[in-house]
């Protein structure tokens, strides 16, 4: 994944032997104001993602409500999409230029190949595993990491392991099943995003996951969409004692 500038006050020195040695990579998502996109990048976060056209979600916006994001920071932002059309992948690519396309629905590894093919633009695939309260039985990860290495021969840069409850495919505030979570990252070598209720307050130990990076929304919001300055420095003061 291409390195972006530092920002904010964590070391991240590189280490190419051990990339996850590192400080976790910090994306916040569902960002819906510039004024927060400033702010959570002048306070620490590597990433922000933006909803595009995804009527599930709370946090969508259309093409022109993003573009003074995009304009502004593109380098830095996602587009997440679930589902879209080739017509909606052109019109992101032309006119947002995200710096990665984030595939949040039930796409295929064919898919990320055209997108990829056509757009030029780094994808990452949302892997959505159970939430923590929807079945006490061990799962096995093997399925996950299938799935995880045919994305990853369709060229995908990364991953995100998420939730995706009552037709959301992100952002729903459970959290996912950790002991899984902790499986497929220990047995994978694909850079990895750690999501699903994510918050200042668990974020120390979704940490020692050891993914490459930690992906919050809900769990730094005030409402969907708007996000609370108070629990962005809140977060980043609870990620300095895990560096």
């Amino acid at each position: 994944m291409p390195e972006a500038k530092p920002v904010g006050t964590r070391n991240h020195a590189p280490d190419a032997k051990n990339p996850r040695a590192l400080p976790p990579k910090i994306k916040l998502c569902g960002q819906t104001r510039l004024e927060d996109v400033r702010f959570s990048l002048e306070n620490g976060a590597d990433y922000c993602g933006v909803v595009i056209n995804v009527p599930s979600s709370p946090r969508t916006m259309t093409v022109a409500e993003a573009l003074p994001l995009f304009k502004e920071f593109g380098g830095k932002l996602f587009a997440l999409t679930a589902n879209a059309d080739a017509r909606a992948y052109s019109e992101i690519a032309e006119k947002l230029k995200p710096a990665f396309f984030q595939l949040t629905g039930d796409e295929t590894p064919e898919n990320v190949k055209t997108i990829i093919g056509e757009f030029g633009i780094p994808v990452l695939k949302s892997i959505h595993l159970p939430a923590s309260d929807e079945s006490s039985a061990v799962v096995d990860p093997a399925g996950f990491l299938k799935t995880i290495r045919e994305y990853e021969e369709a060229g995908c840069t990364g991953f995100v392991l998420d939730v995706k409850s009552r037709g959301m495919y992100g952002g729903t505030g459970m959290t996912s099943n950790w002991i899984l979570a902790r499986e497929i990252i220990n047995k994978s070598k694909a850079k990895i995003f750690m999501a699903g209720g994510l918050k200042p307050e668990n974020i120390s130990e979704a940490a020692g996951l050891g993914s490459y990076g930690l992906d919050l929304a809900s769990g730094v919001e005030i409402s969907p969409g708007v996000k609370s300055r108070e629990k962005i420095v809140s977060l980043f003061t609870a990620l300095k004692g895990t560096s």
